[in-house]
């Protein structure tokens, strides 16, 4: 991993610059993983006290506080934590007990036992030390509290990184795409290693459920438009010079064009690890 693919990911200005593209495009994608996490973990509902680490844009933080519950959402983006803050005012869920708060999930300012659930989307896999991430997320839980974790299964990532990945390859055949810069989403992509990573954390009856979702988008022509929209927070593009953004985007739509007449669809799958305190 290059410190300055590392860096990328990392850096909350990269994520503050995309966080209305990341609610449009990305959140759609995201949500049904952050759903199926909530029926995963037992639901949760009225008067419980529910933490979002790396919360984005909200997708399972507005969903569990459309439930009833009282939801701190953190992130690490100012960016992305302004945003939700907007959404759950004009919900009207800051009135009951909701809000965002800009905070590291590796040194949460929380204290122990406080939430009676706690959950990371696709965030603690991208830390720089998830198992830190997976620690804070087990300290802050009551006893009996349970928490629920998000990691994609393939090393490239899942939707739309699929199509970037495929398009590199195509346009730089002799060139090996490389691998996202997050050691933690290498591991955590296996079952086995997040279960073990979660108990480790100091979680116990540990489960680890396969969950498929579909990224979607209207046609070839408009994911090849959209390329800077969608890609700028991918450390892969952000180091690609201006004629190779042009290749790779001829690329998405030679390759999504002969397989996709009308609406992209791309099927991912997650790991959902869910464990209890």
């Amino acid at each position: 991993m290059s410190d300055s693919a590392a860096a990328i990911i990392h850096d909350s200005d990269t994520w503050d610059a995309t966080a209305a593209d990341y609610e449009a495009l990305a959140e759609p994608f995201t949500r049904q993983y952050a759903e199926k996490a909530l029926e995963l973990a037992g639901g949760v509902g009225p008067g419980e006290r529910v933490l979002d680490v790396a919360a984005g844009t909200g997708a399972l933080t507005l969903a569990a506080a459309r439930a009833g519950a009282r939801v701190l959402a953190t992130d690490f983006s100012p960016g992305m934590v302004a945003r939700l803050g907007e959404r759950l005012r004009s919900e009207g869920f800051d009135r009951a007990g909701c809000e965002a708060r800009v905070m590291d999930g590796q040194a949460l300012e929380l204290p122990d036992g406080g939430f009676d659930a706690a959950f990371s989307m696709f965030g603690v896999m991208l830390f720089p030390d998830h198992r830190k991430g997976l620690a804070e997320l087990a300290r802050v839980l009551r006893p009996g509290g349970r928490a629920a974790v998000a990691v994609w299964t393939r090393k490239e990532g899942a939707g739309p990184a699929l199509v970037l990945v495929d398009a590199f390859r195509s346009a730089f055949p002799d060139r090996e795409a490389p691998s996202f810069p997050a050691p933690g989403m290498r591991r955590l992509m296996h079952a086995d290693a997040l279960a073990e990573d979660m108990r480790e954390a100091g979680l116990r009856e540990v489960t680890v459920t396969t969950v498929t979702g579909a990224w979607t988008a209207p046609s070839a022509e408009w994911v090849a438009d959209n390329v800077d929209r969608l890609y700028r927070q991918f450390p892969l593009y952000a180091a690609l010079g201006e004629g190779e953004r042009r290749q790779v985007r001829e690329a998405i739509r030679e390759r999504l064009g002969r397989t996709s007449a009308g609406e992209v669809r791309i099927e991912s799958d997650a790991h959902v690890g869910v464990g209890h305190r």
